[in-house]
């Protein structure tokens, strides 16, 4: 990270040893939910923010799994919504009838994941379930909840792992509340 990246930095709310650990056990968990099904499972990754998660998850799953991604856009490079969740990038895979994983880097209002999931719905696949590294339940604007979630945080912006300020920050390897002073 660079100096003035971490001068920007409030504190590290979660290291990269506790997000390495809590990968390890949400892959226990994915191998667990799917033990019963045959085939593999469809993960679908919500961009740009899940590629950490995903990646190092990946490595952990034992099954059978197709990749897939999508692009939801309703932040614009802003920390706050400013406008409707729009699918920029559709998945590619046909998934009638199969079994998919949503892999998220944070849910915070629920509803652009809430919108994407509808829309996948619309596709029949078999199952859908989600998984995500960060919870900001104080956030929450419907009754959304994920199947799965590595860490619940409290109402902080935060950065790192994948997650961004203005496309910044996504390279830091643990997951770090910005300083307000620098969020406009």
């Amino acid at each position: 990270m660079e100096a003035s990246q971490s001068t920007k930095l409030e504190e590290i709310l979660i290291t990269n040893e506790q997000i390495n650990k809590a990968i390890i056990k949400a892959a226990e968990w994915i191998d667990e939910t799917y033990k019963k099904i045959e085939g593999p499972i469809v993960l679908i990754g919500l961009l740009k923010g899940c590629i950490p998660f995903l990646g190092q998850l990946l490595t952990k799953i034992k099954r059978d799994v197709i990749l897939d991604f999508m692009v939801v856009s309703s932040f614009k490079g802003s920390h706050k919504r400013k406008s409707d969740p729009v699918i920029v990038t559709d998945i590619i895979s046909n998934i009638e009838n199969m079994h998919i994983l949503f892999i998220e880097d944070i849910i915070d209002s629920g509803l652009t994941i809430q919108y994407t999931m509808n829309k996948v719905f619309e596709k029949n696949p078999a199952s859908m379930k989600l998984i995500s590294l960060l919870d900001k339940p104080s956030g929450r604007v419907n009754n959304f909840n994920a199947d799965y979630v590595c860490f619940e945080i409290e109402d902080k912006f935060v950065v790192g792992f994948g997650l961004d300020y203005k496309e910044m920050f996504r390279n830091y390897d643990s997951v770090a509340v910005l300083s307000k002073k620098y969020i406009d």
